[in-house]
């Protein structure tokens, strides 16, 4: 299985995983073989892309950090959380704090049991499942920063309770300005910011959690150098939950669809948050999440600046940049693998681009 940009797909090509458009619905199975309409449908609905099955990507396996069960049942419940937030349903709200208090202790069970595994799935989402997604994508991602960092379980599930419900106050702005196009102005971007100390304030008031989980919603937007909001915080003046959930809400939505840009590729994403190195972010932080977080999922098709196309087949804590890549000649895999990282003939090889094969 492999992954292929929307733009690059063709028809004949077979479905690796199912596409999801929702909760509700399988937009296509695992096995479908894709036409133009199908092609044109997914274009159309935002998805980045679609994993495939063929002959150059047999025997490479794409495992996600959690499993898909669990996934899916904690997004339902971060959906239905949402919604009696939003609909003002509190006592339905106070109710799911239970349910969802233990899904994220499995979460945090299943990413603790596969701690050396790398991060490097993408997410494929459509457009109108990204409230809930995200939350779920940053929960995860600041989990396996935790981890990197060394955090023990019970500070694991503060973080990762936390970093679900980073956004909840986001229910209480107009979504008319929240999905706005284009570029809001400066009193639409005030209007948005309150979200932070709205979904603070609300979880304060009627949620059993602990208040490290409540600050991180507070605090996911303060800028390592200050420059962030709703109080102008610096380094550690932030908490560290908030400094790991910065960094996990910046790159999920960086790799994201919104109605406002399109989303980046992990590794454009990534080259963002090392930019952020000690200014926007929280330098530890950083190193953390690119030890574990990989730049080119298994799967990806690469052009190395030795001319040669390649196919990436394990990424490897700490090396990323540098994965593990099978070389393929004539539209086949060959039994050439390349260590990036350490195969001394290739230490001055180095990635140029993504393809399509």
């Amino acid at each position: 299985m492999r992954f292929v940009l929307t733009h690059f797909l063709k028809p004949g090509q077979i479905i690796g995983s199912d596409l999801e458009l929702s909760r509700h619905k399988i937009l296509i199975r695992r096995g479908v073989v894709l036409n133009a309409a199908l092609i044109q449908k997914i274009k159309d609905l935002g998805f980045q892309g679609v994993y495939i099955d063929d002959p150059l990507s047999e025997g490479i396996e794409v495992v996600d950090i959690i499993s898909h069960d669990l996934k899916m049942k904690t997004r339902n419940e971060v959906e239905s959380l949402f919604s009696s937030v939003e609909k003002n349903f509190v006592s339905n709200a106070v109710k799911k704090i239970d349910s969802i208090k233990k899904l994220m202790r499995n979460v945090v069970d299943e990413i603790f049991h596969n701690r050396r595994v790398m991060l490097d799935i993408i997410d494929l989402r459509a457009y109108d499942d990204y409230t809930y997604n995200h939350s779920l994508n940053v929960a995860v991602l600041s989990t396996i920063i935790g981890i990197s960092l060394g955090l023990n379980k019970e500070a694991l599930n503060e973080l990762a309770m936390g970093a679900l419900l980073h956004d909840i106050g986001k229910m209480f702005v107009d979504k008319n300005i929240l999905n706005k196009p284009g570029r809001l102005t400066p009193e639409e971007f005030e209007h948005i910011k309150k979200h932070s100390a709205l979904g603070y304030d609300y979880m304060r008031n009627y949620f059993d959690i602990s208040q490290n989980s409540k600050i991180i919603a507070l605090q996911h937007h303060e800028q390592y150098n200050g420059n962030g909001y709703p109080n102008g915080l610096a380094g550690e003046e932030i908490m560290q939950y908030g400094r790991i959930a910065c960094v996990a809400d910046v790159y999920d939505a960086l790799t994201s669809d919104r109605p406002y840009r399109k989303s980046m590729l992990p590794s454009d994403a990534i080259e963002f948050i090392m930019s952020g190195f000690g200014t926007i972010f929280d330098p530890k932080v950083v190193d953390a999440f690119t030890k574990k977080v990989a730049p080119y999922p298994v799967g990806t098709c690469l052009r190395l600046s030795s001319g040669e196309i390649c196919i990436v087949v394990e990424n490897r804590e700490g090396t990323g940049l540098r994965p593990v890549v099978r070389v393929v000649e004539n539209n086949k895999m060959t039994d050439r693998t390349i260590d990036l990282a350490n195969d001394r003939s290739a230490l001055n090889v180095t990635i140029t681009e993504i393809v399509n094969i």
